[in-house]
C-alpha cells in the first residue's frame, strides 16, 4: 500500500513540475519556443482546440513511391490515421473512415493511414490490404520514426492537419464532424 502511495505522489508532483515549467516556459519564451510548447501540449492532449504546426515526414506506400505530408500544404487538409494489422480496434474503426471518405472526397481531404510498423512487414500489410481494400493511401512506418515523433501511444490515433498545415484535430476516434475542421 506505501509503494502504492508514494508512486501516486511521485506522479502528482512530476506533473505539477512539468506543468510549471510548461508555463514559465511559455510565459517567458520566445516565438519559436512558444511554438514547439504548443506542439507538446497539443500532443499530450492539452488545449485540443488549439492549432499546432504538423511534423513533416515522407514515407513509402504500398508500391514503393515516397508520399510526403507537406506537399498537401496549401491544396487541402490530411487525416493521418496511425494503426496496426494486429490491432483489433483499428479493424473495427474502419467502416467509420471508409464513411468518411464517402463523405468527404479526396479532392477536400486527403487521407494517409500509417502502419506504425513493430510486428508488421509490408508484405503483411500488403496481404491484409488484398483482403481489406480501402480507397486512401497506406504508408509504412517500419522503424516507428514518425509515430515517435508524433507521440503516438496508442492506435488507432486520428490526426487531422488542416490546409495550412497546422494539427487542428487528435483522437482516438475520427472527427464526427470533420467539415468544422476543413476550412
Amino acid at each position: 500500500m506505501n509503494s502504492r502511495m508514494d508512486l501516486r505522489m511521485f506522479l502528482a508532483c512530476f506533473i505539477a513540475v512539468l506543468a510549471s515549467i510548461l508555463f514559465l516556459w511559455h510565459r517567458e519564451a520566445p516565438a519559436a519556443e512558444t511554438r514547439d510548447t504548443m506542439v507538446l501540449a497539443s500532443f499530450l492532449g492539452l488545449g485540443s482546440d488549439a492549432k499546432s504546426p504538423a511534423i513533416d515526414f515522407e514515407l513509402p506506400n504500398l508500391n514503393g513511391s515516397m508520399v510526403r505530408l507537406s506537399k498537401f500544404k496549401g491544396e487541402r487538409p490530411v487525416l493521418v490515421y496511425f494503426w496496426a494489422t494486429w490491432c483489433p480496434y483499428c479493424s473495427s474503426i474502419r467502416p467509420a473512415v471508409t464513411k468518411l471518405r464517402e463523405k468527404v472526397g479526396p479532392s477536400e481531404m486527403e487521407i494517409l493511414a500509417i502502419n506504425v510498423g513493430g510486428s508488421d512487414s509490408i508484405e503483411r500489410i500488403k496481404r491484409y490490404q488484398e483482403g481489406h481494400p480501402v480507397s486512401w493511401a497506406i504508408l509504412y512506418d517500419g522503424e516507428g520514426k514518425i509515430a515517435r515523433a508524433y507521440g503516438v501511444q496508442g492506435i488507432p490515433l486520428f490526426v487531422l492537419v488542416n490546409k495550412e498545415g497546422d494539427v487542428v484535430y487528435r483522437d482516438s476516434e475520427p472527427p464526427s464532424d470533420v467539415r468544422k475542421y476543413l476550412h
